[in-house]
């Protein structure tokens, strides 16, 4: 998602990122802390009072997605990491709660941190006037404020609409009263594009009624309006990809059976299973040696084809994750998660095809255009149990026979 993200830590194997986007809030609230503060100190004063605050702001918003990261993990939820941004902060997580209770707990831990921030800012602004007068007054006045703010995010994060920890908390609550976890998806997204609606329309009209006074505001409010309802928008296109990952098997992939070939079969032309992916797989018996990139049979030429075996060109594969082929589309594409760049796909303890995350996506882009009433047929029945060395191989699945006279 943050493709130029730069890691900068890693909390118990979740790694922080700032995104280049960062700098742009950073430097919008560094200068409207040192106006408001260089209103009532001198500018020796107000810059190091903007500064520390700016850093304990960011700081506060790291400390609200660190309680999202942490409670997932103590859930059994794997975390990726967590990135600052312009709009603020986000948790990436590889996987969904089983249960509404983990799903609230997760969305409300965010703000609860924020506003016990807020309590703590609170109290040193408190104590503050029993430092010496030369530091006591500026370091009361940052703690005030940020109190406030911290306040104000919990506040904020709270409004039930997608994405904010509001939207979640409220798609928990009618997960746990419907039963219906995407239904609960799909209410919550909508209350967040309706959210992100009010708030850019809010914006238009402070630009077209307000004047350059507020301006800079208003636009602030359109940019803010217009992330909330597309990332809401992307809630509802997960749902509906969450869905179907749910409801489809690994068969459902492979519009005509895949073939395999033998590790001694010879490449004539001929003999060459037509490739409906972006690797051939290359078996022994049950034992599966490696793949050959489609393209590279596709390209071959006739006389090496008729010179090489399958198992001199096959690349070892022997590492990547292994899925039935009546898994779920879901365990399919957490293969991947792995760091893995190929799926091998067995039926019957045989392996019958292996598949790269563009033969996934491609496939899953096929399901989604196929109309529901065709999507939900079977495609790809369970194989029968090898045939004998004697009988004649059952077509689509298994090597095919040998050429006659054999491999040269």
């Amino acid at each position: 998602m943050f493709t130029r993200a730069v890691r900068i830590a890693r909390v118990r194997g979740v790694e922080v990122r700032l995104d280049p986007s960062l700098a742009l809030i950073v430097v919008l609230v560094g200068w409207t802390l040192g106006a408001r503060f260089a209103a009532d100190h001198a500018l020796s004063t107000a810059i190091p009072m903007a500064a520390a605050g700016t850093l304990l702001f960011f700081a506060s918003l790291l400390a609200h997605e660190l309680a999202h990261a942490l409670e997932a993990l103590h859930r059994d939820l794997e975390v990726h990491s967590i990135t600052l941004f312009l709009f603020g902060g986000v948790t990436e997580m590889h996987a969904t709660t089983d249960s509404p209770r983990d799903e609230f707990v997760i969305a409300a831990v965010g703000p609860y941190v924020s506003l016990v921030c807020g309590a703590l800012f609170g109290l040193v602004a408190t104590f503050a006037t029993a430092l010496p007068a030369a530091i006591g007054p500026p370091v009361a006045e940052v703690a005030g404020l940020l109190g406030w703010l911290n306040v104000l995010l919990a506040v904020f994060n709270l409004v039930p609409g997608a994405p904010l920890d509001g939207g979640r908390v409220l798609r928990a609550g009618l997960w746990w009263i419907t039963g219906d976890r995407r239904r609960g998806v799909r209410i919550s997204a909508r209350a967040g594009q309706a959210l992100g609606l009010g708030l850019a329309g809010y914006g238009l009209t402070g630009l077209v009624m307000g004047g350059t006074a507020v301006a800079f505001a208003a636009f602030w409010w359109v940019l803010i309006g217009g992330f909330l309802f597309a990332a809401a928008r992307t809630e509802l296109r997960q749902s509906d990809l969450d869905d179907l990952l749910l409801r489809h098997r690994v068969a459902d992939l492979f519009s005509t059976p895949p073939r395999v070939l033998d590790a001694g079969q010879r490449l004539d032309a001929a003999d060459l299973p037509n490739p409906s992916g972006d690797l051939v797989a290359v078996v022994s018996g049950t034992r599966l040696l490696g793949v050959i990139p489609a393209e590279d049979l596709a390209t071959l030429h006739p006389t090496e084809r008729a010179l090489r075996l399958a198992e001199e060109l096959a690349e070892p594969i022997d590492d990547r994750p292994e899925v039935s082929v009546d898994a779920t589309l879901r365990t399919l594409v957490d293969g991947f998660h792995q760091g893995s760049d190929a799926v091998r796909i067995v039926a019957e303890e045989q392996p019958i095809a292996v598949l790269t995350e563009r033969d996934v996506a491609r496939g899953i882009q096929r399901l989604r255009r196929t109309p529901p009433s065709a999507r939900d047929r079977p495609r790809l029945p369970p194989p029968p149990p090898p045939p004998p060395a004697s009988a004649t191989p059952v077509p689509g699945y298994g090597p095919p026979p040998p050429p006659p006279g054999g491999a040269p």
